[in-house]
């Protein structure tokens, strides 16, 4: 997947899924292949974002809060510490959304990661994680806002794309239904 922009803006249109009861079998598995390929990226994109969101979340409680068992809003919050916690605030961030959920075939997208993480990077890079305790109040708040809408826009995009692979997953089992595809092809 070269750019996952431009194949989510092809995917995404409304006319993808056009005309599937007139496609083959190969094409429709095909189209279903690459809105999986396309979920699997946006997913991982998904988790990346969530994780730096994450951090800086963590980061703001720790510089916010004031009293004898946190660190006041004047010195800068304790960067071991922080990393020390990582483990704990990776894994305290929002619960999974309620429903079966899909199994997952692969956890890493086909495609350069610098492909996936330019925006990310440009809200809040790798590099900056390591100095949050140089930045302002003001400027991790931005992070996280910066942070908090590629993510909800992801899984947007995410629940548009889940909801074209059933479209293409019920159009294989009805036809499979219905006699107009033979499981003998499958084995064939």
């Amino acid at each position: 997947m070269a750019s996952l922009q431009a194949d989510l803006g092809r995917l995404l249109t409304d006319s993808y899924l056009s005309g599937i009861e007139s496609k083959s079998l190969d094409d429709i598995r095909a189209l279903r292949a690459e809105c999986q390929d396309a979920e699997v990226a946006l997913s991982y994109l998904r988790r990346l974002a969530q994780g730096r969101l994450d951090i800086v979340h963590a980061y703001l409680v720790r510089t916010d809060r004031t009293g004898d068992d946190a660190t006041s809003a004047s010195e800068p919050p304790d960067l071991a510490a922080l990393v020390e916690g990582l483990p704990a605030i990776l894994t305290a961030g929002p619960g999974r959304p309620p429903g079966p959920g899909r199994p997952m075939t692969v956890l890493a997208p086909d495609t350069e990661e610098s492909d996936l993480t330019e925006e990310l990077d440009s809200v809040v890079s790798s590099n900056e994680i390591g100095h949050l305790g140089d930045l302002s109040q003001e400027r991790l708040g931005a992070m996280a806002a910066g942070l908090e809408e590629i993510e909800h826009r992801v899984s947007v995009d995410r629940r548009r794309l889940h909801q074209r692979i059933d479209a293409l997953q019920a159009e294989l089992v009805s036809r499979y239904k219905s006699g107009r595809a033979s499981v003998d092809g499958l084995l064939s």
